[in-house]
């Protein structure tokens, strides 16, 4: 399943519940074009894990929200448009980061942040459909490009700390990020287990030891010693 750490990393759909972003430019705060804006794009995330991406009309998105199509149009001129700004707004992209002046700490919340948002019903169900529509141009177009925003807000965690000090600073910083999201939320997306807060910190552990240890370093070959003989 290729797109299980892009999905682990691009998602963190829950509910749009966490205050107006940038991605709802032009809504007026706390009035209603916000809400109408809240509504579409809960509309469109509930729709995507309904149908998919292929098989969802703008106009039932209309109708799930409770406004008319021509808001939706007038807004969003085309389906991917659409598409592209709810999944952003879900995956709280613009949203700041843990900076507890300690990687370990940092990554452990983030971790602990995204998990809860992706164990749900529904994050798993879209995460799902889109894995199974790899291959059509726009959603792999749109999931390229969430996913190099998202691994981008995420490695600026991995970047402080190599500033600090804490790490090599030729860390490949968005591979450190990929290893640990992609083995603690695959379980959380395909069977809905949650990881323990004890897994999480085994896990972060385990990537940051070999990280401080020359594991992760770019452009390095490491060559394995010979196997002892008995």
């Amino acid at each position: 399943m290729k797109w299980q750490p892009v999905v682990a990393i691009i998602l963190g759909v829950a509910e749009l519940n966490g205050g107006p972003s940038r991605r709802t430019v032009g809504a007026r705060t706390g009035g209603r074009s916000e809400r109408v804006v809240h509504d579409v794009l809960e509309a469109t995330i509930d729709e995507l894990a309904r149908v998919g991406y292929a098989a969802l009309r703008m106009d039932d998105v209309a109708a799930r929200a409770g406004v008319a199509k021509t808001t939706v149009y007038r807004r969003w001129p085309t389906k991917a448009e659409l598409v592209e700004t709810a999944i952003r707004e879900a995956a709280r992209i613009d949203d700041p980061i843990p900076d507890n002046g300690d990687v370990r700490k940092d990554l452990i919340e983030l971790v602990h942040v995204n998990v809860g948002r992706i164990a749900t019903p529904r994050a798993r169900a879209l995460a799902r459909l889109m894995t199974n529509e790899g291959g059509d141009p726009d959603v792999d177009r749109l999931t390229r490009k969430i996913r190099d925003d998202k691994r981008a807000q995420h490695a600026r965690v991995i970047e402080r700390a190599k500033e600090r000090g804490e790490l090599p600073a030729d860390l490949d910083a968005v591979l450190v990020i990929e290893v640990v999201f992609a083995s603690l939320v695959a379980r959380a997306i395909r069977y809905g287990e949650k990881p323990t807060p004890e897994q999480i910190e085994r896990v972060v552990d385990l990537v940051l030891a070999g990280a401080e240890n020359g594991g992760g370093i770019t452009g390095r070959r490491r060559t394995r010693p010979p196997p002892r003989r008995t």
